[in-house]
């Protein structure tokens, strides 16, 4: 159950991440944080969510990289967008984010790695 939660969580985080990045940026709700912050935040959600819905070390590469693809194509989108920019620090938070929550699913699932299936 826990780990099917985690991966709605992970779709719907990702259909937010995407929301926010392409909406106008008048209408970007605010946090008060600095604009890094809120990246390496959304993205190390992502990941931890992504990292606990998808067993294996195999799964959890794809989804870090597969973040890393979303967020330099949300980038190039706000480099079209009128008014947006697209921002090379805003992809290295992304990235520093999407470490730090495959840390801490990695350790999590060294740490309580679930149930296992019978062999045979």
């Amino acid at each position: 159950m826990f780990r099917r939660l985690s991966r709605v969580a992970f779709y719907a985080g990702l259909v937010l991440v995407i929301a926010l990045s392409v909406m106008p940026q008048d209408a970007m709700p605010t946090t008060g944080m600095w604009d890094k912050v809120n990246h390496a935040l959304a993205y190390t959600a992502l990941a931890l969510a992504g990292g606990l819905g998808f067993l294996g070390l195999r799964a959890m590469i794809l989804v870090a990289l597969g973040l890393l693809l979303l967020g330099a194509g949300l980038e190039l989108v706000q480099s079209v967008l009128p008014d947006r920019t697209a921002s090379f620090y805003d992809l290295l938070a992304n990235a520093i984010g999407i470490v730090l929550g495959s840390l801490v699913a990695a350790g999590s699932n060294f740490l309580w790695p679930g149930p296992r299936r019978p062999s045979g």
